[in-house]
C-alpha cells in the first residue's frame, strides 16, 4: 500500500532529483476518489532522463540516495524509494513495444496537488481509455465501474468517447468501458 502521504514525499523526492515525469496509472483513479490507500505502485511515463537513451542515470540517482534499483514487466526502471516505514515503488515507462500512450493524452495532463506536492497526471478518462485498451486487469476495470455507478467516481462519457479516437481498436476500449459501467 502506498498512501497519499508517502506518495507525495517520494514524488517530492524524484523531483528534487531532477525527474521530470507523468503519473499514467492507478494512482490516478485513486487520487479521483479521495482514497488513502494508492495502490501498490506508481507507474509514470518518464520524461527526463530518458529510459532509452540514459537509463544509467535512473540507477544512479537510486544508489546515490540508497533507493532500490530494479526493473519493470517491461524491462524499464523501477524504483523503490523508502518513506518513513513504507517502500513506494516506482515505475518508469515510455513508448516501447507495445507501451503506448499518445502524445496527445501527455500534453493535456494536468498539474495535481496531493499533500503540498504538485505533480503532473493524466486526467482520469486518459487513464480509464488506457486501461481499457491494455486488455488486462479486468478486475481494475470492474472495481471501477461498481465505484462509478455509486458516485465515488466522476467520469466525463463524452470525454472517453473522443480520447478513444487516438486508437484503432477504439470500439474494443468503448465496449469494454460500457460493459464494465463506466460509460
Amino acid at each position: 500500500m502506498v498512501s497519499r502521504r508517502a506518495f507525495a514525499q517520494a514524488m517530492r523526492r524524484l523531483l528534487d532529483n531532477n525527474f521530470k515525469f507523468t503519473v499514467i496509472g492507478g494512482t490516478i483513479a485513486a487520487l479521483a476518489m479521495g482514497q488513502q490507500d494508492l495502490g501498490d505502485d506508481v507507474d509514470v511515463f518518464a520524461e527526463s532522463p530518458s529510459i532509452v537513451d540514459n537509463e544509467d542515470a535512473f540507477r544512479s540517482v537510486a544508489e546515490a540516495n540508497s533507493w532500490d534499483y530494479g526493473q519493470t514487466w517491461l524491462g524499464t526502471p523501477r524504483i523503490t524509494i523508502i518513506v518513513s516505514d513504507e517502500e513506494v515503488p516506482v515505475e518508469f515507462y515510455d513508448n516501447l513495444y507495445d507501451f503506448y500512450i499518445p502524445e496527445r493524452f501527455l500534453a493535456e495532463a494536468k498539474r495535481v496537488e496531493v499533500e503540498g506536492v504538485r505533480v503532473k497526471a493524466l486526467g482520469l478518462e486518459h487513464y480509464l481509455v488506457l486501461k481499457a485498451r491494455s486488455g488486462s486487469d479486468d478486475e481494475t476495470l470492474k472495481y471501477l465501474g461498481e465505484a462509478a455507478r455509486k458516485g465515488r467516481l466522476k467520469v466525463e462519457a463524452n470525454r472517453i468517447y473522443d480520447l478513444s479516437k487516438e486508437f484503432d481498436d477504439r470500439q474494443v476500449i468503448i465496449r469494454k468501458l460500457k460493459e464494465y459501467g463506466i460509460i
